[in-house]
């Protein structure tokens, strides 16, 4: 979307309120769960009607994947974002997969995941597929630059990595006394382990 300049146009008005009905669901489902939010509550917490709402979504179902969608979107670019630093792919990899992990362990984020993982079919796999390619390129350029073991199979150890950060999201509780960017930094330590290059 363009920066808004002056005012904004119809279509900007647009995206905005689309991106606040999504923002506003997804905490909501998040923190009460998608089966006691009826699309009423979300209209009266943004001050709007139910009716408005299907100017944006044609179902509550829909609007549950809107956020799925968008919550998808936020953490791979987040990944993306982390593993921009120097050094080797392990390295790059180890940011990745923290970022990852903490993405995962917000509210909105957890709820979705865990609630429709199961639901997804191979239409709408398309963020679990860019978090595969991403984590299966930086496999490959471990073993192309000796960070990780040259024996490994990035297909498999994908697989295996994101089989275990995958559960950080359905078993963390925020009354932990562990906070996310620690669980972030072990959870990532342990699966990294047997795939690094020994020192």
């Amino acid at each position: 979307m363009k920066e808004l300049s002056g005012f904004p146009t119809k279509e900007q008005l647009r995206t905005l309120k689309h991106r606040e009905i999504v923002r506003c669901a997804a905490e909501k489902f998040g923190n009460e769960g998608y089966e006691n939010v009826p699309l009423d509550a979300i209209a009266a917490e943004l001050g709007v009607t139910k009716a408005a709402l299907y100017n944006y979504v044609s179902s509550k179902s829909d609007l549950l994947m809107q956020c799925y969608e968008l919550g998808m979107d936020r953490l791979i670019a987040a990944v993306e974002a982390a593993m921009i630093v120097p050094g080797s792919a392990a390295a790059r990899l180890d940011a990745g997969l923290q970022a990852y992990i903490v993405i995962m362990t917000r509210k909105d984020m957890q709820y979705l995941w865990s609630y429709m993982r199961p639901m997804l079919t191979s239409g709408n796999k398309r963020g679990r597929d860019k978090i595969d390619v991403i984590v299966r390129e930086a496999l490959r350029d471990g073993v192309a630059d000796g960070s990780l073991r040259p024996d490994l199979d990035p297909k498999l150890a994908s697989l295996v990595i994101l089989g275990a950060v995958n559960w950080v999201g359905i078993w963390f509780r925020d009354e932990g006394a562990q906070k996310p960017v620690d669980i972030a930094r072990e959870i990532t330590r342990e699966t990294l382990k047997g795939y690094l290059v020994a020192p």
